[in-house]
């Protein structure tokens, strides 16, 4: 834990499970989600106190999670699962598991909550979630070869995904290509 006004440590760390990688916080500040890879799980750490509150088991290595913006759900791609855990922030449990494309990595949801949307490693596309029902869409958007992040504009108007296999970034008019679909 890094107190950013002086860029120094100001806790010990904290252990989670194996292979932390992504890491989310909620929009109020008071709790960050953990993906840990090799453990299966998400921990849950309460940011005043630095201690874990809950730890919750998902699919098959968890890397990438994202908060929607009103603080009531994590989406978390777990990638040798080919799926999305959707959990409820107020109990800490899983509440749905949504089918996607091969190899799910990165993920954003748009500034309204509407739709998450899910970079496809191994299948070069972009799956498009509606939040509302938890379901896919859209036929998956394809981008270039192994599509790692993504990220949304302020706006909602583009996605923005990195492709680690072609050396691009593809740029999707987000409400012209869920029409195209």
């Amino acid at each position: 834990v890094i107190t950013t006004a002086n860029n120094t440590v100001t806790t010990t760390p904290i252990v989670v499970g194996a292979y932390p990688f992504g890491v989310a916080i909620s929009p109020d500040g008071a709790r960050a989600y953990v993906t840990n890879e090799n453990s299966g799980s998400v921990s849950v750490i309460d940011t005043i106190t630095n201690d874990i509150v809950a730890i919750i088991a998902v699919g098959a290595n968890p890397s990438g999670v994202a908060i929607s913006p009103d603080g009531a759900r994590a989406y978390v791609t777990n990638q040798n699962s080919g799926s999305v855990s959707v959990i409820d922030t107020i109990t800490n449990t899983v509440v749905d598991v949504i089918a996607v494309g091969a190899n799910p990595f990165g993920v954003a949801i748009s500034p309204d909550g509407a739709r998450t949307y899910v970079t496809n490693y191994y299948g070069n596309s972009l799956s498009v979630i509606t939040t509302a029902n938890n379901t896919v869409t859209t036929t998956p958007i394809v981008v270039g070869a192994y599509p790692f992040g993504v990220a949304i504009t302020p706006d909602g108007a583009r996605a923005y995904v990195t492709n680690w296999g072609s050396n691009v970034v593809s740029v999707i008019a987000i409400e012209q290509a869920l029409t195209l679909t």
